[in-house]
């Protein structure tokens, strides 16, 4: 572990930050021992309130299950999930909690009646920004690659470190920077955001008159000692906290839009061309109960009960109608009155994962018993076979349908007379 004197600016106050890894043994004890031979005011630690109580044991059970269903908030979850997988697995190959180091920090300060500062931000800020920043890409590739690592897909054999060769910062920073190079938006949001954060509570404290040894990562060090040499490259503190604004431009909204708005001119089309209604109907009805059964029929193989898949299915059709509308959601309310999702199912999805013996089937299995992974796979199942019955609906329906009318050509032959018809209509209201 490394640690330095900051530099005072200010007389009535000092910040001398500890640099850790979150899963190391010496840092561990290094942390006690620093805080046992310097006394300080108050003791800062990478933690926010969350967090905390997390590891106090004060965290209720309960789960919002409902922030789940919104948004993109499912997505975010997965990503702290599996991020929270990985970092556990780092403790069972080290033999240490991870967190062990914030862990001490907090009961050696407590233990010797120091004050302890929460300095970090709220850690569903960060993976909400963590999201937003990411592009379309970086997401699917980081989702793949952290579901294959899951599940042992693996491209190769997993290279053995030997901590007793690297220093803290050494390990931490090869981290930071691989992660840097994958997603430069996600680690903006994960890494240089906290370290202003951080600083920016520091400083505060600093300014306050108390005496600050800060316990954070060895990862964030060297950020955040160069924002406390030069606080006023730090910027704007409301520039670090709310939620981050997703791009203005969305493929998957483009490509939702356009679905809706060529679904909506198709049946116009057909209308304005006086095809019969009865044609119109069963074009109508195919498209519901195809996209319906999809939906259903995944959902139920997701573990969804029967209410649940039935309301994702009825609902299925809309989704090419109204893009913002997902039969995921309505599933996943629905199965809320069978689910009761809760903190603890986390750690007992890592027990599971990290069973390396079982066949994954058997892992999905049990990982589907699971009520916050069934609630997600529901919810994505759902949506998922709304999304493959959208697609196959042109390409295998309407064929079979178009049959009764003269095949495609027929349909294709009514759209174009459709759109004389309606610029014939447009012209004759203007002139």
């Amino acid at each position: 572990m490394t640690d330095r004197q900051v530099p005072r600016e200010a007389a009535e106050g000092s910040i001398r930050l500890v640099g850790t890894a979150h899963i190391s043994a010496d840092s561990v004890a290094e942390v006690e021992e620093t805080i046992e031979r310097e006394r300080p005011d108050v003791v800062a630690v990478e933690l926010d309130e969350g967090r905390y109580r997390q590891l106090k044991g004060d965290l209720p059970d309960d789960l919002d299950a409902g922030d789940l269903l919104r948004g993109n908030t499912v997505f975010q979850f997965l990503a702290y999930w599996m991020l929270s997988y990985v970092q556990t697995r780092l403790g069972e190959r080290f033999d240490i909690e991870p967190g062990a180091d914030m862990r001490a920090a907090v009961e050696t300060a407590e233990g010797l009646g120091l004050g302890v500062a929460l300095v970090d931000r709220e850690i569903q800020t960060t993976i909400q920004r963590f999201w937003a920043r990411m592009t379309l890409l970086e997401k699917l590739k980081l989702v793949g690659s952290l579901f294959l690592g899951l599940f042992g897909f693996g491209s190769g054999e997993e290279e053995e470190l030997d901590m007793s060769e690297l220093t803290d910062a050494d390990v931490v920073t090869a981290m930071m920077a691989e992660f840097r190079r994958f997603s430069p938006g996600g680690a903006e949001a994960l890494i240089d955001e906290r370290d202003a954060y951080i600083a920016h509570k520091l400083l505060a404290l600093r300014d306050g008159g108390h005496d600050v040894l800060a316990v954070v990562g060895a990862g964030h060090r060297e950020g955040i000692e160069r924002y406390l040499a030069n606080p006023e490259s730090l910027p704007p503190m409301e520039s670090l906290v709310g939620q981050q604004k997703g791009r203005r431009f969305s493929i998957y909204k483009a490509v939702g839009f356009l679905i809706a708005l060529a679904f909506l001119a198709f049946f116009f089309l057909l209308v304005m061309a006086g095809t019969q209604n009865d044609f119109l109907l069963r074009v109508f009805a195919a498209w519901f109960l195809f996209n319906g059964a999809f939906a259903f029929a995944l959902a139920k193989l997701a573990g969804a009960h029967w209410p649940s898949a039935t309301v994702g299915g009825a609902i299925a059709w809309m989704t090419s109608v109204n893009p913002l509308l997902a039969p995921g959601w309505f599933a996943g309310y629905v199965e809320l009155r069978y689910q009761q999702v809760n903190v603890a199912d986390i750690g007992q999805l890592n027990e599971i994962l990290a069973d390396e013996e079982s066949p994954i089937p058997d892992l999905l299995k049990r990982m589907l018993d699971v009520p916050l992974f069934r609630l997600i796979a529901v919810v994505a199942a759902t949506n998922v076979g709304s999304i493959i019955a959208t697609l196959l609906f042109p390409l295998v329906v309407l064929p079979w349908l178009a049959t009764d009318i003269g095949g495609v050509g027929a349909i294709g032959d009514l759209m174009i007379e459709g759109a004389r018809n309606s610029a014939e209509l447009i012209w004759g209201a203007f002139t």
